[in-house]
């Protein structure tokens, strides 16, 4: 992984990380850890760890945002508000797919408390190939 860090910074002018499938639990934290430490030495600016759900809060230390949800927009309606921020300070993504047309996306966002999202109507196979809510219209 550190090899593709490198690589990818070399070719391609990268500056944030983006680690996809973390672990939520601890027993990864030291490798995630030391990941973290090594992008930032490249110069790697912000880094971004996918847990896909709520990680252990030990994981708000290497990170600049955790993407605290992924998944589609039926279970997305089932996550309870949160009453209070998140005591890490670390900002929060949630990253939702299988959004209907006039879904207030905004709205359910801003109740859950994340700082950034990615909502899109994407299903089945490829959930990520379409434009995310909003960004569609623009064509």
């Amino acid at each position: 992984m550190v090899s593709d860090l490198t690589r990818h910074r070399a070719w391609y002018g990268t500056q944030g990380v983006f680690l996809g499938q973390v672990s939520a639990g601890t027993e990864e934290l030291g490798c995630y850890e030391r990941l973290a430490a090594v992008a930032r030495a490249l110069g790697c600016g912000p880094l971004v760890l996918n847990h896909g759900t709520q990680p252990h809060p030990a994981y708000a230390a290497p990170a600049d945002l955790l993407v605290t949800f992924e998944g589609p927009w039926a279970t997305y309606g089932r996550t309870p508000p949160r009453s209070r921020a998140d005591p890490s300070g670390v900002p929060q993504a949630h990253l939702v797919y299988g959004v209907p047309a006039g879904a207030d996306v905004a709205g359910a966002v801003r109740e859950r408390g994340a700082a950034v999202h990615c909502a899109v109507p994407g299903a089945g196979a490829h959930l990520w190939g379409t434009l995310p809510i909003g960004l569609a219209s623009a064509r």
